[in-house]
């Protein structure tokens, strides 16, 4: 997000002091740290990259505004320095944001303009990165970029947009609180584990660990041993040091089982057993170990269908659902639609010399659009826009023609499972079509090739 500057402030200017503005703009738009410049009356002269990418806010849009009016747009918590810029102090302090964390911020008077203020903004995560790398500590598996936690929701901000979402995710923090085991259900791409990280991030320390697990990764036949862990020599090629598992790594903190329904029954039993007690065995011990931690888990299926089918506990599902969150996909969820637009698009914005912008047209089809595969796929979109253009011919087809899903509350007869039941069948199709094979079609859609082939067998004869 490049900083812009008025054109009449080169107006009659040389070429070669053309040349040395355009440097130092650039060297300002470099620069590591945010930097915000304002005038006497607290209006934006400048604002570079990295300052937008930390206030989440667009410099094209703030400059000229004063900053009092453009800070409520910013995820940034400003108060601490509009009362010092009130108050005509300088100095130093730190503001927080729940998506990116600690902004260490630096007010300085500029001597030569009365009045006019030099605001400097650094990351403390990324500066105290920065320094480890300086000294050779080098744990970058542990850090995340400002880019990289600016693509994380907002959820103070989409539960300012919905009530709907702001119930569902005041009941799982009570329940975490209460320390009842919560499962989040929804469509692939709704946000379950960012949803989870949250729980987590409420009720937890800085340093609790939080252990998310995608069960449809593992191999059936590996369950055991990742779950629970084994004692060394505990089977030909174990490791012989053992190793722990994924239950005890989450000691203290969060366990997140996301796609708990692809758990094999074997395993289903154990789960159960630890469940009931907290304690599990190790593969290969006779000592029984105990853990202490908060259980989240996560599903796009029905389970209580699937316990019908006899392919998943009855019991393991009332043991996990104490409290249910069931999360509405994103076209059930309309108002949430340009915030995380903009989200994403400020994301986006980072990684470009020239600010990708929404036309008011493409706006429309992206609204008109149903979303199968929910925030992931709107994520996706956009990143396929930024790439590819935004001119009609160069638009993912699904944008060209929007795909219309069938609202299943509407018309239609049939019990509520069967009208869901069709719904995703429509979509599923539409998907198939689209992209050409079923396994496409379940990588667009964010679920794996057994769902897509699961649920298309239901409607062949």
């Amino acid at each position: 997000m490049s900083m812009s500057r008025p054109p009449q402030a080169l107006d009659g200017a040389s070429a070669a002091e053309r040349d040395r503005a355009r440097l130092l703009l650039a060297a300002f738009d470099a620069s590591p740290d945010g930097i915000v410049v304002l005038d006497p009356a607290a209006r934006v002269v400048q604002m570079n990259r990295e300052a937008a990418a930390i206030a989440g806010l667009s410099a094209k849009g703030v400059i000229g505004r004063p900053l009092p009016e453009a800070a409520p747009d910013s995820p940034l918590n400003w108060t601490p320095v509009l009362e010092m810029l009130a108050e005509a102090r300088t100095g130093e302090v730190i503001i927080r944001s729940e998506t990116i964390g600690s902004i260490f911020v630096t007010l300085r008077r500029v001597a030569e303009v009365p009045g006019a203020v030099v605001i400097t903004l650094r990351d403390l995560a990324v500066l105290d990165h920065a320094r480890r790398m300086a000294s050779g500590q080098r744990d970058p598996a542990s850090f995340t970029s400002t880019v990289e936690r600016r693509l994380r929701p907002d959820f103070s901000r989409q539960r300012q947009l919905s009530p709907y979402l702001d119930r569902i995710i005041a009941r799982g923090e009570r329940a975490l609180l209460q320390g009842a085991r919560v499962i989040i259900t929804g469509e692939s791409g709704v946000g379950k584990t960012e949803i989870a990280r949250h729980l987590h991030s409420f009720v937890a320390n800085a340093t609790d660990p939080f252990v998310a697990v995608n069960c449809a990764a593992i191999p059936e036949s590996l369950f055991e041993t990742e779950f629970f862990g084994y004692e060394k020599g505990a089977f030909t090629g174990a490791s012989t040091d053992g190793k722990k598992g994924l239950i005890e790594a989450a000691e203290g903190g969060t366990l997140f089982l996301d796609e708990i329904g692809e758990i094999p029954l074997t395993m289903q039993a154990k789960l159960l057993s630890f469940l009931e007690d907290g304690l599990f065995l190790r593969v290969g011990s006779t000592k029984p170990r105990r853990v202490n931690m908060r259980f989240i888990s996560a599903t796009n299926r029905d389970l209580l269908q699937m316990s019908e089918d006899r392919s998943f506990r009855e019991d393991l599902y009332y043991r996990l659902a104490v409290v249910n969150m069931p999360i509405k996909p994103l076209r059930e969820m309309p108002e949430l639609l340009e915030h995380l637009i903009e989200r994403f698009l400020t994301a986006i914005n980072q990684r470009r010399t020239t600010p990708l912008q929404i036309s008011d047209s493409l706006m429309q089809r992206l609204k008109a659009y149903r979303y199968p595969g929910n925030i992931r796929e709107l994520a996706n979109l956009l990143q396929q826009i930024s790439v590819l253009g935004d001119h009609e011919q160069d638009l993912p087809r699904r944008l060209q023609n929007p795909v219309q899903v069938a609202d299943p509350g509407a018309g239609g007869a049939g019990t509520l499972r069967e009208r869901i039941a069709a719904v995703e069948s429509n979509i599923i199709a539409a998907a198939i079509k689209e992209h050409g094979s079923k396994r496409k079609a379940a990588t667009a859609l964010g679920v794996d090739i057994g769902t897509i082939v699961r649920k298309t067998k239901r409607k062949e004869p």
